[in-house]
C-alpha cells in the first residue's frame, strides 16, 4: 500500500519486543484496549480564550504525543514490524445528515495551522456524500468522538486488514467539568504485538506536556 510516510523495516529477531511479536501476532484479536481520561483544564482554557475549537485543539495535542511515542508509529507490513517517521489523523466526523464521514487531518507544526487545515476539510465532509474523504493509509491514527453523553469506555470494529495494519484506535468521550478542572475521556486499542500498557501511560505522559504547555500559551 502507498504510504506517506517514509517507513523502515524492524528486524524482528533480537528485537527488544521479539517474543511479544511473535505470541501476540497470530491472535484472532491482538488488540487490547485501555479506557481512561485526562486533564486538559491548560488546553481547555486556552481555547475559549483564543475561541479556537477544542475538540480540533485535542486532536492537535493526540497527534503531537503519538508523533512522539515509537510504539504508535509502528505497523505490520505484510505480517512485519515496521517503523514510520511520521502520522497523520483520520477521524470521524459528523455531517450535515447525521451519518458519519472518515476525514484525513494532515499533521500542521502549529495549533493555529492545523486548526485552519481542519476546519476547511470539515467544513467540504459535512455536505460531502462521501464516506472517505482524503488520505487514509496505515501512517494515520485512527481517532473517533463521541462527545454527546458520559463516555465510559468503547470497543472498536475492527476489519481484517486493521488487524493486519496494526493502526492504534483512540475514541473520545464528552468532556467533564468538575470543580478541579476539565477532563476528556478517552480509549485507546492498540495491537499487543506492538504494544503493551505502559506504552500507553508513556504517551499519555507526552500528551499531559504537550497540554501543559498551553498554561503558558499566549
Amino acid at each position: 500500500m502507498t504510504t506517506k510516510y517514509t517507513k523502515h523495516p524492524i528486524t524482528v529477531q533480537g528485537w527488544d519486543r521479539e517474543e511479544q511479536f511473535n505470541f501476540f501476532k497470530s491472535f484472532t484479536q491482538p488488540f487490547f484496549n485501555v479506557h481512561t481520561e485526562i486533564d486538559i483544564t491548560p488546553l481547555y482554557t486556552y481555547c475559549k480564550r483564543t475561541q479556537t475549537s477544542v475538540f480540533m485543539a485535542y486532536l492537535y495535542v493526540t497527534l503531537q504525543a503519538a508523533r512522539t511515542a515509537d510504539n504508535f508509529l509502528y505497523r505490520l507490513d505484510n505480517g512485519q514490524p515496521v517503523k514510520y517517521e511520521g502520522l497523520d489523523i483520520s477521524t470521524t466526523l459528523l455531517k450535515d445528515n447525521q451519518t458519519i464521514a472518515f476525514a484525513h487531518f494532515p499533521f500542521q507544526d502549529s495549533l493555529a495551522e492545523f486548526c485552519a487545515s481542519a476546519q476547511a476539510i470539515s467544513q467540504e465532509v459535512k455536505s460531502s456524500p462521501k464516506l472517505f474523504h482524503g488520505y487514509q493509509g496505515p501512517d494515520n491514527l485512527h481517532v473517533t468522538t463521541l462527545p454527546w453523553f458520559p463516555f465510559k469506555g468503547m470497543e472498536h470494529a475492527f476489519m481484517i486488514n486493521d488487524q493486519e495494519a496494526g493502526i492504534p484506535k483512540i475514541a473520545f468521550g464528552q468532556l467533564e467539568k468538575r470543580e478541579h478542572g476539565v477532563f476528556l475521556p478517552l480509549s485507546i486499542a492498540l495491537h499487543h504485538a506492538l504494544a503493551d500498557g505502559f506504552h500507553i501511560h508513556l504517551f499519555l505522559q507526552q500528551m499531559s506536556g504537550y497540554i501543559n504547555a498551553f498554561d503558558f500559551a499566549g
